[in-house]
């Protein structure tokens, strides 16, 4: 697997995981093997099963409170879209619930059939490649794009994991905070509340202003770390299993190559099984892959043309280090989005091009009638891989390079709608 890959999961896991400010841990981890190649295992740690439902109630939670604040900063004002706080607002919430599925799906209904399934695809696709003969054909190697990317975004988390209290502090200190809105609801709800808080805080309002300040700099810390942690876990995952199907799938093009002989003269078959064991293992997770994709489309255009509207529009009512932050959050969207989008329909080009090469008429042509008969059996029930986007039963699309075309002009096209409505 490429290493720069590696070594981005490896920073996530160090920080997000080794060394994370709060004692626990997700249910799932990086780990790596006596080979030093990059696996997935579940976390066992004191009351699993409590510990692993905090960031289910923290996500619901916030995904709640946006929502809560959102209506009533709607009432108060005369143009909404005009609101900075609204959209930052719209961003979290979106952000908040993405995260809640993505982390209830993978990583508490279907933990183990995700770490077992997509710990097969990272057995095999290093088997495959360490395999002497493979190693004079070209692997998957990362774009000069990807490569410059990839080094931008492991500063990135070093700097979101040692600012974050700072950024959450300046969040804070800026009024642009969701528990804000709430605990002012609460104390104008029940005003003794606040009577109690201040007669804690030994009658003084100096104290309880900072003892409030302080509890929502912690809550805004919590939630962007856990935030945080689970996105980038999950994009660099996708990122992760996309370059080793990918590679995967090269290596079997290689293999059947280097087995045509033993194909022709005995019917060899072993490229054909390998392959279906990849089929398998995306039909087996088709009920988990679904939502989250339909739902990692709709994040990322609602972040995109989002971020960008309040850049282009809103700067002049900004502050100058929330436009850098949203441009900063409209540039990251953008590239993240196009290298998910590309190794994901990779898979669709890679998969109908080893489908073709498993054809290949100087095997067809020098098969004996039987062999090309049975062959030809087992060919036909192999279908080109996809990733499918559906909710539920029903699959809306599946992700090839034309249907990822189709969604970055989606995406754009959004982006460009919403800032010539809104002059």
């Amino acid at each position: 697997m490429l290493s720069i890959y590696v070594e981005l999961l490896l920073t996530i896991q160090n920080l997000y995981f080794d060394n994370f400010p709060f004692r626990y841990k997700l249910p799932i981890e990086y780990c790596q093997n006596k080979g030093s190649e990059i696996r997935l295992s579940s976390v066992k740690q004191r009351y699993d099963k409590i510990v692993s439902l905090f960031p289910v109630l923290l996500f619901a939670v916030a995904t709640c409170q946006f929502i809560i604040v959102m209506y009533l900063r709607f009432h108060e004002l005369h143009s909404p879209l005009g609101d900075v706080k609204m959209w930052g607002w719209i961003l979290m919430a979106t952000i908040s619930f993405s995260v809640l599925v993505f982390y209830t799906l993978w990583m508490l209904v279907y933990r183990r059939d995700a770490i077992f399934m997509l710990n097969e695809i990272l057995r095999y696709e290093e088997e495959l490649r360490k395999d002497w003969d493979l190693t004079k054909h070209p692997n998957v190697k990362a774009t000069h794009l990807e490569k410059a990317c990839l080094n931008l975004f492991q500063r990135l988390v070093w700097t979101s994991y040692l600012f974050t209290p700072i950024g959450a502090a300046v969040t804070t200190y800026a009024r642009i905070d969701s528990p804000l809105p709430v605990i002012e609801l609460v104390f104008k709800t029940f005003p003794q509340s606040k009577k109690l808080l201040k007669f804690i805080s030994f009658n003084s309002e100096d104290f309880l202003s900072f003892y409030v300040f302080s509890f929502r700099v912690l809550g805004v810390s919590i939630f962007l770390y856990e935030a945080f942690r689970v996105f980038s876990f999950c994009l660099g995952l996708t990122i992760l299993v996309g370059k080793a199907v990918v590679s995967y799938l090269m290596s079997v093009s290689s293999l059947t190559d280097k087995y045509e002989p033993n194909i022709i003269l005995r019917g060899f078959k072993l490229h054909l099984k390998i392959y279906k064991v990849l089929n398998i293992i995306f039909q087996s997770l088709e009920g988990i892959i679904k939502p989250t994709t339909s739902l990692g489309i709709v994040a990322a255009a609602v972040a995109i043309s989002g971020s960008s509207f309040v850049v282009i529009r809103l700067h002049a009512v900004n502050k100058v280090y929330f436009t850098g932050f949203w441009g900063l959050i409209s540039f990251c969207g953008i590239i993240l989005t196009e290298i998910t989008m590309d190794t994901l329909g990779d898979f669709n080009t890679k998969s109908i091009k080893l489908l073709r090469r498993f054809r290949k008429i100087e095997i067809l042509v020098k098969m004996s009638g039987l062999r090309k008969k049975l062959y030809f059996k087992q060919l036909r029930v192999l279908k080109p891989i996809s990733i499918p986007a559906g909710l539920g039963p029903a699959r809306f699309s599946r992700i090839t390079q034309k249907v990822k075309t189709t969604i970055l002009m989606y995406i754009f096209e959004v982006t460009v709608n919403l800032l010539i409505a809104f002059k």
